[in-house]
């Protein structure tokens, strides 16, 4: 009798060990996508429209993730992962959930996966001593066309109270807006007034320089916006007052 109790307790740790494994590494969001690309296969897959994550522990274990898909009424598929399963497949009913091929996210626009923009999020509250405990996270294009899709991550504390917001690109990887967070460094608290209404692909530029160098070790951002705002060569000397 032992024998069978045996094996029933051993199917049973083998079958926890499998089911835990995907939690001790949770997957990024771009694993995560190419996973659903491959089980919606290409004629939708490519079709990226956005992905959300809420009340995340810093790291994501589960996405809901929007296709536009010309064959549904609506034009948008939804499905769920949770880790490498896909647990949900629907078409949304609410018309506002609507499919809009304008806003699709093209493979070569998908450059920084949220696990880098996380290890530079955990920094920045680290430095500057914000509590942060969770995030909302959500990936799509804001504009349609040729804009980058951004990421947006929504801080919350360990009472699930809003700290605030940090757009990053997910092209370029440039902090696009900071808003309500109290970040120490003069660079982003400088960022943070910008982020009220002025131009901000104009006024981010060392702002991205700064993660853009975090992420992979150069420097390219800087030296772009020099040679933009440099003088042309036959161009007159500027007037002193």
């Amino acid at each position: 009798m032992k024998t069978p109790r045996l094996l029933l307790a051993l199917f049973v740790l083998s079958s926890l060990a499998a089911f835990a494994a995907p939690a001790d590494k949770p997957l990024t969001a771009f694993e995560t996508l190419a996973l659903a690309r491959k089980q919606l296969g290409e004629a939708v897959g490519t079709n990226l429209l956005s992905m959300r994550c809420e009340n995340a522990k810093l790291r994501p274990r589960y996405w809901w993730i929007r296709f536009f898909d010309a064959s549904l009424f609506l034009k948008v598929r939804a499905v769920q992962m949770i880790g490498p399963e896909m647990v949900r497949n629907v078409e949304p009913a609410n018309i506002f959930d609507g499919g809009d091929q304008r806003f699709v996210i093209r493979r070569e626009e998908l450059k920084y996966d949220s696990e880098k923009c996380i290890l530079f999020i955990e920094r920045c509250a680290r430095e500057s001593g914000v509590p942060l405990h969770s995030l909302d996270i959500l990936l799509e294009k804001p504009h349609e066309g040729e804009t980058s899709p951004l990421w947006t991550f929504e801080w919350f504390d360990e009472k699930r109270d809003r700290l605030g917001t940090m757009k990053i690109s997910a092209t370029t990887g440039k902090i696009i807006e900071i808003v309500d967070l109290k970040i120490k460094s003069p660079r982003y608290q400088d960022a943070t007034r910008k982020s009220l209404g002025e131009n901000v692909e104009d006024t981010f530029l060392g702002i991205g320089a700064d993660m853009e160098e975090f992420f992979t070790g150069k420097r390219t951002v800087d030296k772009e916006g020099a040679e933009e705002s440099a003088p042309a060569k036959d161009a007159p000397p500027a007037q002193r007052n």
